[in-house]
């Protein structure tokens, strides 16, 4: 009897090594590594074919003991499954939210079928990042590898957090690691070579927060070095500005500008002043500038000129009209559930927040959801008294490769285009500069906003949401903070220019 459960034992032992054979049997309706002879084949057989758990066999079996032993051995997880990855979360590279409610999770990347849909995930719902593969990140759901288009992610810092502002940017003097965490330990996302410009969000214990192709990540602070600000270049001015006693300085912007007796357009016109010449402004009241010209005082039509502070930012009191294209009813270019409406309302108001923190007077023709027709946006712009005009949108073109940033000005009879190309080229040269797009040049075009107002103005086209390359930078908040500070820059070079 004894040699009888020894021999029992030693098969269910045998059984527990040989789980794949099982499987099998369970397969082919038999367990071929016992003999149909053998005493306890019906028994063990049974056990293996066709019970669901250890626990059919019943207490007081003669099996029942070993039976019980034989579940010590089996793993509460199953095998892991021949061709199906294994999450391993130290590959984990970062975090991201959806941005937008519906986001579909797939287990392919492929957007045109239904079939690979394997959840959703609302706006502000979190997912683990093993990859960056094109437009497409690969993310961790229900255990498993799947795909979330990046457009609609938008990625956080270690401690799940959005990643605020630039707050400066350095170069890389070697080169370096980016981890996933501030701190050697962690993982490596990427490698930055010596001399590549990097923005800050924030320093955590000797690490700085950048983001390196477009992924989040953690760079020792001393392996680089701040870059210096520069400061907007100032042209040598055609004319040397006269010596004035107060703090604002006028350039003519058209020939033939009359310097009139009052303040209205019917008085006397006591002289007339070339463009380039430059007058001293003493006040100025609505759209009148009282003037000091060779000594005697008298007024002009200010949208005719460029006004100077001698003293101070040079953006300071400055009347600025900034224009988000659409809104409303007209949520201009879409692609998917982007709608270049918000993305101009987005970068709107962030360069109207920077140009007020210089000391600018700054309006916006829409500050939500609204819609002004294009006569209303410069009527708007009349009745405000402004003295520049930045209207911001987003491009499109049927051909998917078409990318880049592009601005426009209009040109009409008798206006002071010069100004318009003087202020649009700052401001796509900071853009191409900044955000690294593919410079589409300053071009004319009589777009009814710019055309029909009587003050330097121009269209900024941010770039193509039809392009998978733009579209990611269009639709990701660091790069939006990089395009507003852009168009700051170039308005403030504008204004830095004599």
């Amino acid at each position: 009897m004894y040699f009888k459960k020894v021999s029992l034992m030693l098969t269910i032992l045998f059984i527990s090594a040989s789980i794949f054979t099982i499987h099998n049997a369970s397969a082919s309706g038999g367990f071929e590594d016992i003999s149909p002879k053998h005493e306890a084949y019906e028994e063990i057989n049974n056990l293996v074919v066709n019970k669901t758990s250890f626990a059919d066999v019943a207490d007081g079996r003669e099996l029942s003991g070993y039976v019980e032993q034989l579940s010590f051995f089996k793993s509460e997880k199953e095998p892991p499954v021949k061709g199906v990855a294994v999450l391993d979360t130290s590959q984990v590279i970062g975090l991201v939210s959806s941005t937008t409610d519906g986001l579909n999770i797939r287990k392919s990347k492929d957007s045109s079928s239904k079939a690979n849909i394997v959840g959703t995930i609302n706006k502000g719902g979190k997912l683990s990042v093993y990859a960056v593969e094109g437009d497409w990140l690969k993310v961790s759901y229900n255990d498993a590898f799947a795909y979330v288009y990046k457009t609609y992610a938008q990625f956080l810092d270690a401690d799940g957090n959005a990643l605020g502002n630039i707050q400066k940017q350095v170069t890389t003097t070697q080169s370096i690691n980016s981890y996933v965490k501030p701190t050697s330990s962690s993982k490596v996302i990427s490698t930055v070579n010596s001399k590549v410009k990097l923005p800050v969000y924030k320093t955590v214990n000797g690490y700085y927060l950048t983001v390196v192709k477009g992924v989040p990540g953690y760079i020792v602070a001393d392996s680089t070095e701040d870059v210096k600000v520069e400061k907007p270049s100032i042209p040598n001015p055609t004319q040397t500005p006269p010596k004035v006693s107060g703090d604002l300085l006028g350039r003519v912007t058209v020939d033939n500008l009359n310097i009139r007796k009052e303040a209205n357009s019917t008085s006397t016109v006591l002289c007339k002043l070339k463009k380039g010449e430059y007058v001293q402004v003493n006040s100025i009241n609505g759209y009148w500038a009282q003037i000091i010209y060779n000594g005697q005082e008298g007024y002009v039509h200010k949208s005719y000129l460029k006004i100077l502070n001698l003293s101070g930012n040079p953006l300071k009191d400055r009347i600025i009209i900034i224009d988000p294209g659409h809104g409303g009813k007209d949520p201009g270019t879409v692609v998917g559930t982007i709608a270049e409406k918000n993305i101009a309302l987005k970068v709107s108001t962030l360069v109207t927040q920077k140009l007020e923190a210089a000391g600018a007077k700054v309006l916006m023709t829409r500050t939500g959801d609204t819609y002004p027709t294009r006569e209303g946006r410069v009527d708007f712009t009349h009745a405000n008294y402004g003295e520049i005009f930045v209207s911001i949108h987003v491009n499109y073109a049927a051909n998917t490769s078409a990318q880049g940033t592009e601005t426009f000005f209009a040109q009409t009879p008798g206006d002071m285009h010069q100004e318009d190309i003087d202020l649009a080229t700052f401001v796509n040269n900071q853009i191409v500069k900044n955000v690294n797009m593919n410079d589409r040049k300053v071009k004319k075009g009589n777009f009814i906003v710019i055309a029909n107002t009587n003050i330097p103005a121009i269209l900024v086209e941010l770039g193509f949401l039809s392009n998978s390359e733009d579209r990611a930078k269009l639709t990701n908040d660091q790069y939006i903070e990089l395009f507003a500070e852009s168009i700051y820059k170039g308005i403030l070079e504008y204004y830095s220019k004599q």
